[in-house]
């Protein structure tokens, strides 16, 4: 059990890193956080720890969006807000409190 949690950390971790990574170089460039830039975000970020060999990718999967058009609805810019129900996958939530609070 403690073998798997730490897989899940391990991931979890690297993926606020990599978002942070990502939140930066588009905060740089004075964009505003919409709908559409954060589901490119999560993509983006999904697709670099996706990548990474050290990282198991069933726990990549866990804080992934499932697959489908359903789950990305929203790709206007709309500026993105944490009241709006799709702001619960856990990588949104990343996301926007990367992009909010550094």
């Amino acid at each position: 059990m403690d073998t798997e949690i730490a897989k899940l950390v391990a991931v979890e971790v690297r993926l606020r890193e990599v978002i942070r990574d990502i939140v930066r170089r588009h905060t740089s460039a004075g964009k505003t956080l919409s709908w559409g830039l954060m589901f490119d975000i999560e993509e983006e970020a999904l697709a670099q720890i996706g990548a990474d060999p050290a990282l198991d990718l069933q726990y990549v999967r866990i804080l992934a969006a499932p697959p489908g058009p359903a789950y990305r609805a929203d790709t206007t810019d709309r500026p993105a807000g944490l009241d709006d129900i799709n702001a619960m996958r856990t990588t949104l939530w990343m996301i926007q409190e990367a992009y909010y609070h550094g």
